[in-house]
């Protein structure tokens, strides 16, 4: 065993780990290139051992082993995965290591993890089973506790105009807005070859993301002069193994937008256990490897007499791990503070006059306009109605619509605004820039074909859309 320091913030942590022929301590001079084997050492340690107590019966603290059971009952139920919360990582001895080796090497580390998991199926889940060949791989899911703030302890979001090169190859937490959900497709993971002259078989694992599977030129089955000719390969299907891959596009939430330019969007690549879990119009929470690649998988090297790469690659986000977020919880999380006030607010017997004179307060009113009339029906939309069922099986909608008309000054886009800011879930347009159709849906063509995006209608639901110069 060897042992090298790690130094990040101050503080120094010792690590120990099996020798390596190249560097005496297995971490080179900078301190931060942790070598894998001790990543995966670490990591086998945390989730064997990661405990937190919970009060049990007179006061005893029970200590539950939250990862090692959570792999157990997952693979028991036939889910293979593992989802593992990035904050756990700052309670346990070795969690700077392993959180600073997923956070700069995401792309590396994530693949020995789950080598790691693996061997931990055998060891917890199946030990009495003799080792088989098909083995199941188990996926490491992240996620995190986010904050606007960037307080201790949490991740703070990314904006999407906020990526730029110096976050390639690192791990981000984007928040956004789903507009475009591609169907979900079937990527081999394992591919099988087989060579026609001599049958020699070959196995080749492609990782996940935008990337092709290189396959070899020539055999190796034969040696001397009787050797294979040149692409020999066929692939064996029923020996190839898949899983579900599937493209997103995700559009920044309008609160992130600044005034008066338009919103931007970002490629999300997600896969196996994060796919088909959410539609267009969903807020979601992204956490996964900012990544840098060529425009199509095995475009790598072009043909011809011009051998070479793209030197402007296409950037995306491998996605690890994908919280899903809809109604009012997507954007408005209430404290137990706050309901007290609300419930003391309701006691009140004048609330619905203070609640209308809430309403745009930099709007005044007068005798000779009906400026209190129109606050009346803001407050009741941003309420809502709610929904009725009548005794003869008829539905009556509780959504409440506003039509305003008036002269030119009389501060109809001003209510708007209001309206947008004060919803959760809310999306401005202009009836100068969209058409009738695309206020729904929009078809869109790209390389695969046609897809649809939402619209501003789809993007609100459960919430609001304002829409300005409606007669255009």
């Amino acid at each position: 065993m060897s042992s090298g320091i790690f130094q990040e913030d101050g503080a120094i942590r010792i690590i120990e780990g099996p020798d390596a022929p190249d560097s005496a301590t297995g971490i080179s001079a900078d301190y931060k290139e942790v070598e894998p084997s001790i990543v995966a050492n670490k990591f086998r340690k945390f989730v064997r051992e990661f405990a937190y107590n919970t009060a049990g019966a007179g006061g005893i603290n029970i200590g539950t082993l939250k990862y090692r059971e959570q792999l157990q009952q997952n693979c028991t139920g036939g889910q293979f995965y593992l989802k593992l919360n990035l904050n756990d990582l700052n309670t346990h001895e070795d969690g700077e290591v392993l959180a600073h080796a997923l956070q700069t090497r995401p792309t590396e580390m994530i693949p020995v993890c789950e080598r790691v998991l693996k061997e931990l199926h055998k060891e917890l889940v199946v030990p009495d089973v003799d080792a088989v060949a098909d083995d199941p791989n188990i996926q490491l899911m992240l996620t995190c506790d986010v904050d606007l703030e960037g307080s201790f302890g949490m991740m703070k979001p990314r904006l999407i105009r906020e990526l730029t090169s110096t976050e390639v190859e690192r791990l981000v937490v984007v928040q956004g807005i789903v507009i475009s959900v591609k169907k979900a497709k079937h990527k081999s993971k394992k591919v099988v070859l087989k060579c026609s002259a001599c049958e020699n078989m070959k196995t080749i694992f492609v990782p996940d993301g935008y990337c092709a599977a290189h396959i070899p030129a020539a055999c190796d089955g034969r040696a001397g002069l009787d050797k294979c000719p040149n692409n020999p390969w066929t692939i064996v299907d029923d020996l190839c193994e898949f899983v579900d891959d599937q493209t997103l596009k995700l559009q920044e939430l309008p609160e992130h937008v600044p005034v008066g330019e338009m919103p931007r969007s970002f490629d999300l690549h997600i896969h196996e256990y994060c796919a088909d879990k959410c539609v267009p119009g969903t807020r979601v929470s992204a956490i996964g490897c900012f990544c840098a690649t060529e425009r199509s998988a095995g475009n790598s090297m072009s043909g011809g007499q011009k051998q070479g790469t793209e030197t402007v690659k296409y950037s995306y986000i491998k996605v690890y791990g994908l919280d899903v977020a809809q109604g009012g919880k997507a954007a408005l999380d209430i404290s137990p503070e706050e309901e007290e006030r609300f419930s003391a607010l309701a006691k009140d017997p004048e609330i619905r006059d203070k609640i209308y004179k809430s309403m745009a307060p930099s709007i005044c009113a007068s005798s000779k306009d009906v400026i209190d009339d129109v606050k009346k029906a803001l407050a009741c939309l941003l309420f809502g109605g709610s929904r009725k069922r009548l005794p003869d099986g008829t539905r009556m909608r509780g959504d409440i619509n506003i039509l305003l008309l008036g002269d030119p000054g009389t501060a109809k886009s001003q209510f708007l605004k209001f309206a947008e800011k004060a919803a959760p879930i809310a999306v401005y347009t202009s009836g100068k820039g969209s058409s009738a159709a695309g206020l729904t849906a929009a078809i869109v063509r790209d390389r695969e074909g046609f897809t649809l995006e939402g619209g501003a209608m789809v993007l609100a639901d459960g919430g609001i859309v304002c829409i300005d110069e409606f007669d255009k």
